[in-house]
């Protein structure tokens, strides 16, 4: 990707989505996420396993985007009744 496109908004499938996930279960296994987000080293872990996986090339802003918008997710679910 060129620099116009590495600040697009990322189009997400649900293949990408599982990919995405599993590689952060993966890499928070690895104890590359000392705190709430991952490290350098766990960044550049996400990013070529995402890659590797999927084949699409997403920059660490979009990967951290996504990061985040599904915490918000989880945590606006978690605070629904059922």
């Amino acid at each position: 990707m060129d620099d116009s496109q590495s600040q697009d908004k990322a189009c997400w499938t649900r293949k990408m989505l599982h990919a995405f996930c599993d590689i952060c279960i993966k890499a928070i296994e690895q104890s590359m996420r000392p705190n709430t987000h991952f490290d350098k080293a766990g960044w550049k872990y996400v990013m070529n396993g995402f890659k590797d996986q999927t084949g699409h090339v997403l920059t660490k802003a979009q990967l951290k985007n996504k990061w985040d918008g599904i915490k918000k997710r989880l945590e606006n679910m978690e605070k629904v009744d059922f």
